[in-house]
């Protein structure tokens, strides 16, 4: 029998997973072209049980686990962002196990952001991908989404 994948809303219960598995992913990416600059620059730094609480505690944001057969292996953290054309969704996280890779589980993590975006007037999704991160990237684009832009930029010290 095949394993059951399924995405829901986080649950307090589910912060322990979630943050763990963020810092796993941190220290992944530190190494991949571009993940430095991200993690300094880019991102959020207050430690991910903060962020992934705040996410349950708010309107704007969702925290989106995916399981299989219960199990959380993934996650998703969006908000809400205003722009002059209207609301959209954008994905700060993402995150599947690496054993857990490749079976639908960020497709149906992805799906579930996907209905929270819609249900609060999303108008489109956005997420950020390193240079490099093929494998992000044609998961995204897998599960319809494009490439609308690319950021460029240098170190200057």
């Amino acid at each position: 029998m095949a394993d059951l994948v399924t995405a829901r809303r986080a649950e307090p219960a589910d912060i322990d997973t979630t943050s763990t598995l963020a810092d796993l992913a941190a220290a992944a990416v530190r190494t991949e072209r571009g993940g430095r600059w991200h993690l300094d620059h880019d991102s959020d730094r207050s430690p991910a049980t903060e962020r992934h609480h705040a996410a349950l505690q708010t309107s704007d944001r969702t925290l989106v686990v995916g399981c299989i057969d219960e199990t959380v292996v993934g996650y998703a953290l969006a908000a809400l962002s205003g722009t002059v054309d209207g609301t959209l969704c954008m994905i700060e996280e993402l995150v599947v196990h690496p054993d857990a890779q490749a079976v639908g589980v960020g497709s149906a993590i992805l799906q579930e952001v996907r209905r929270w975006a819609i249900e609060h007037g999303c108008l489109a999704l956005e997420s950020q991908v390193l240079p490099g991160n093929r494998e992000a990237k044609n998961f995204f684009e897998r599960v319809g989404m494009k490439t609308r832009k690319m950021r460029v930029s240098t170190d200057l010290g």
